[in-house]
């Protein structure tokens, strides 16, 4: 008698849906012109009392999400932040889920030499909260970096320097030969990327050695229901 064909059905258990959009060098000019007015000028607003961030040979400052130079920004982001909520819905199999976004804050990092970001997340006014990151300058030691492989790690090869890093559990050295995936996801920043991910998303940014200015642009951005904007007693709510 014939073997008969197996059947064989797989599924992959998501933990978390990461989005990437590269936006256009105009706006990147923009961003970088009004920060370059900010940065280390009293112009600037300090804003390192918000955020975790060890960076301590440059600054972490609040920007302003309705500045003419930045404004295209925020609507692009807001209107992405919907294209990831479709996508969400999409993912997990409900259709037609819908949320209006609204920033809930918006910051820019300039980094240097040694300066890092600890491990955390963040955190919006709404359940649901979605985050962003972009970068706008980054120095060559890192722009010329190879994309993070596991096998870069050994030798000191500095294969995370600067890099933003998402960790979703415990990743192990044993964890491939247990039939584990990494619960980790290494990003090399790029100027003009935007990640978006759930504002519950840990992350962590790690330093670099050598001159030059590692430049971030990150928000939050609650996310609300359409039910809870009609309601007449939530006035306080304004977009």
């Amino acid at each position: 008698m014939a073997d008969k064909e197996v059947e064989i059905k797989l599924s992959q258990v998501s933990v978390a849906l990461l989005m990437e959009v590269q936006m256009e060098e105009r706006m990147v000019n923009d961003l970088n012109k009004y920060l370059d007015a900010k940065h280390k000028k009293p112009a600037g607003v300090d804003f390192s009392d918000n955020l975790v961030g060890q960076i301590s040979h440059g600054e972490q400052l609040k920007m302003d999400d309705r500045d003419p130079l930045v404004l295209p920004f925020t609507k692009y982001v807001a209107q992405l932040a919907g294209t990831y909520v479709h996508h969400f819905g999409r993912h997990v199999g409900i259709k037609d889920m819908k949320r209006i976004p609204h920033v809930h804050s918006l910051w820019s990092v300039h980094s240097y030499e040694r300066d890092y970001n600890p491990l955390h997340d963040h955190g919006t006014d709404t359940p649901m909260g979605i985050s962003f990151t972009t970068w706008t300058k980054i120095p060559p030691q890192i722009a010329n970096n190879n994309n993070y492989k596991p096998t870069d790690l050994y030798n000191s090869g500095g294969a995370y320097d600067g890099f933003l890093q998402f960790h979703f559990g415990q990743t192990s050295i044993r964890g491939l030969e247990e039939l584990r995936p990494a619960l980790c996801k290494t990003i090399k920043p790029e100027v003009g990327k935007i990640i978006f991910f759930p504002s519950w998303c840990q992350h962590c940014v790690y330093p670099f050695e050598g001159p030059g200015e590692r430049r971030t642009i990150a928000g939050n951005l609650n996310m609300f229901s359409p039910a809870v904007l009609d309601d007449p007693n939530n006035k306080a709510i304004m977009l």
